[in-house]
């Protein structure tokens, strides 16, 4: 029972991070810059977010952070 549960509330924070990850995109530099040296990438300009920005930031983060800590407990139970 606290199986399920648990995997039910998994999959609300997959879901969750799939709809922050489609919010981050427009911000993000693409990955084909990338692989073929585009000169505009800031890779490890240090930037202040500030807003929605900073909040998406930081809600992937915590989201990933419990979607990573549930898939162990499930795993040990």
């Amino acid at each position: 029972m606290l199986k399920e549960i648990l995997l039910g509330i998994i999959i609300i924070f997959s879901v969750c991070i799939m709809i922050l990850s489609l919010l981050m995109s427009p911000h993000s530099n693409s990955f084909s810059g990338a692989l073929v040296g585009s000169s505009d990438l800031d890779l490890f300009k240090v930037s202040k977010e500030r807003g929605f920005r900073k909040f998406t930031k930081w809600a992937m983060f915590i989201c990933g952070l419990l979607f990573l800590t549930l898939a162990l407990i499930i795993r040990l139970l």
